[in-house]
């Protein structure tokens, strides 16, 4: 099927070839645009689980992916809070939203003994994704990056090529890899070092299309397209980063409430029946012949084969099952396609790619 105006761009195969030397080997791209708040303080836990969803009161070295709320438990921020120490924590922001999140930060500090810097152009960050980075980080590094070492969700502090950087165990494209920080200063140095060693791990140098299609195959979410103060966070599907146990962060109350009284709405993944047409956002979900929401972010699956998408659906008072039994068409240019819809990400859904 053809759809005017919805034509392939002239680097659609260029992505693809980064997309598959993600998901088959491996591929680096540059993450150094993303904010990066450091919180330090006697008061540092305290305050960030008030701020935060999550529980932010682990060991030294464990990353929390998380949110921050509104009263209303809208989404304010998403991002990732790595714990440094007993009394410092790092931030990681979106690029867009660095300064609103530091804002947010200060708004929020109260009697809290704290204080927060922005540290965003003091550390390159290199994300290196794919099937093939564990043999390539040990390559470079004396270090020990096994699972029993360096487990999913944690960070540590490595030598690499004849630098210093710290490694975060995480991933935004669903495959096992690792975000290298690495002082601002040497972080050439730590591209070359990787870039040269790649090559004997049939590594590709990727860009930021790619890692929005893998996370679209992985329905992560994209703040400010998928999850915005609006949004409640149970509804967008995101419960598990949210610790209701602790007796006082903000959104606390609205969560609750949300748990008595039911979703309204609920975030699904789709994906496109036919291989051909685009997703970019707000195009129109058909349930059952009926326009009851929009796509609110969308990009090529070049895995999967077909366009990726997420969207709100209504769902009041109605099951899981009751909403997967439904019809789903998604308006392309005004060509209805037919589209496969999921509660549960397509790509990998028990994430064992990225714990292997």
């Amino acid at each position: 099927m053809t759809i005017h105006g919805n034509a392939k761009t002239n680097w659609f195969e260029n992505a693809a070839r980064e997309h598959r030397a993600i998901r088959n080997a491996v591929g680096m791209y540059d993450m150094s645009s993303f904010g990066k708040i450091r919180v330090e303080g006697r008061d540092a836990e305290a305050f960030l689980n008030h701020v935060c969803g999550a529980d932010m009161s682990g060991p030294v070295g464990k990353i929390t992916y998380t949110q921050f709320l509104n009263a209303a438990a809208g989404i304010e921020a998403d991002v990732t809070v790595t714990r440094l120490s007993e009394t410092a924590y790092l931030v990681v922001t979106p690029a867009a939203t660095r300064l609103a999140d530091e804002t947010w930060l200060r708004r929020h500090m109260g009697e809290h003994n704290v204080v927060i810097t922005d540290v965003t152009a003091s550390e390159g960050v290199l994300a290196v994704m794919g099937p093939n980075a564990r043999a390539l980080m040990q390559a470079v590094s004396p270090n020990d990056f096994s699972n029993a070492a360096n487990p999913f969700g944690t960070m540590q502090e490595i030598e690499i090529g004849m630098g210093l950087a710290r490694v975060h165990r995480v991933s935004y494209v669903g495959e096992l890899g690792w975000e290298i920080y690495v002082s601002s200063d040497m972080a050439g140095h730590v591209f070359e070092t990787l870039y040269e060693a790649g090559a004997d791990h049939q590594m590709k140098l990727c860009g930021m299309h790619v890692m929005d299609s893998c996370r679209s195959e992985k329905a992560f979410r994209h703040f400010g397209h998928d999850i915005t103060c609006e949004d409640h966070v149970l509804e967008a599907g995101l419960g598990f980063a949210v610790k209701t146990a602790k007796p006082d962060f903000i959104g606390r109350d609205a969560v609750l409430r949300k748990k008595e009284t039911g979703l309204d709405k609920r975030l699904m993944q789709f994906k496109l029946t036919d291989p051909e047409p685009l997703l970019y956002h707000n195009e129109p979900i058909l349930r059952d012949g009926e326009i009851i929401g929009y796509v609110s972010s969308g990009a090529y699956g070049h895995h999967l084969g077909g366009a990726m998408g997420m969207g709100y659906v209504p769902c009041a008072s109605e099951t899981g099952d009751q909403l997967l039994a439904s019809s789903f068409e998604i308006d392309v240019a005004g060509t209805r396609v037919k589209a496969e819809a999921s509660l549960k990400p397509m790509y990998d859904p028990t994430a064992a790619r990225v714990k292997v």
